[in-house]
């Protein structure tokens, strides 16, 4: 929780907008101090109508095991919220991605002050595997810096933690959907009296989503989306109408009788 003389850090203005009652907050406050009172949220989605609430929480406490409590509460008819009290806690269920309630399946994904109901956040945490990595290198605070160029470094997995798997390093890195992964990271060498070494690190992913950026939802790319492909369908049966010669059927940049004309002149 945040202390309380933080949250007093905050101060508001009374104001008006466009003739209504205004507050004015620091935007470096909303995403702040203020954010950071629900930074261990996670928001948990279902595709179709969820669940009773009742049914959630139960099937929630028989299939994953916290330390400590968390308490779910009710968002909308297709949306529940999950506020946890520490990182390990919050970090075991949001590594979990789906969880499958009452034959359905609840999406998981991080809380945030732009939260949308019908949008889906582009961040998800994925397994990076660095494969042949140099066996020394198999240690945390060497290992982040290599994968800090995909994202956010979280964790490694127990056998990269115990070395007991030399042959490849397995790491989770929180990243953006929207941007490219690299399929590897150049690892220089700088010696003191000879020229730079180095060597090229392949990397490799698994568990990747897909996200479409049109309807901003996760589970399909733009080529499968189907709110794009009623969109197209639906302008598809609009009449297209020729504002230069007056005729349906085509639009002016494939008009004929305009063609004709530009030719003449």
């Amino acid at each position: 929780m945040i202390a309380r003389q933080y949250k007093e850090l905050v101060r508001a203005k009374q104001t008006t907008h466009n003739g209504v009652p205004a507050v004015l907050f620091k935007a470096s406050d909303y995403y702040g101090i203020m954010a950071a009172e629900c930074r261990f949220t996670i928001v948990g989605r279902f595709v179709k109508p969820r669940p009773q609430i009742d049914k959630i929480r139960s099937k929630f406490k028989e299939m994953v095991t916290i330390k400590r409590s968390t308490k779910i509460g009710v968002y909308d008819n297709f949306n529940v919220f999950l506020d946890f009290t520490n990182e390990e806690d919050f970090n075991t269920v949001w590594f979990k991605r789906v969880i499958e309630i009452e034959e359905q399946q609840m999406w998981l994904q991080k809380w945030t002050p732009d939260f949308k109901p019908e949008e889906d956040l582009p961040i998800a945490p994925v397994w990076v595997l660095l494969l042949k990595l140099p066996f020394h290198m198999h240690t945390w605070q060497y290992i982040k810096h290599i994968v800090s160029s995909v994202g956010t470094p979280l964790e490694m997995d127990q056998a990269t933690k115990s070395k007991t798997r030399p042959s490849m390093a397995k790491v989770r890195v929180e990243i953006d959907l929207l941007k490219p992964q690299p399929e590897s990271v150049y690892v220089e060498l700088i010696h003191e009296n000879s020229p730079q070494t180095g060597f090229t690190q392949k990397l490799e992913y698994k568990g990747i989503s897909t996200y479409c950026k049109h309807c901003k939802k996760l589970g399909h790319a733009m080529a499968n989306c189907r709110v794009l492909e009623r969109k197209k369908a639906k302008y598809e049966k609009i009449p297209k109408y020729c504002k230069h010669c007056k005729k349906l059927g085509h639009v002016m940049a494939n008009c004929r009788v305009l063609e004709r004309k530009k030719a003449i002149e």
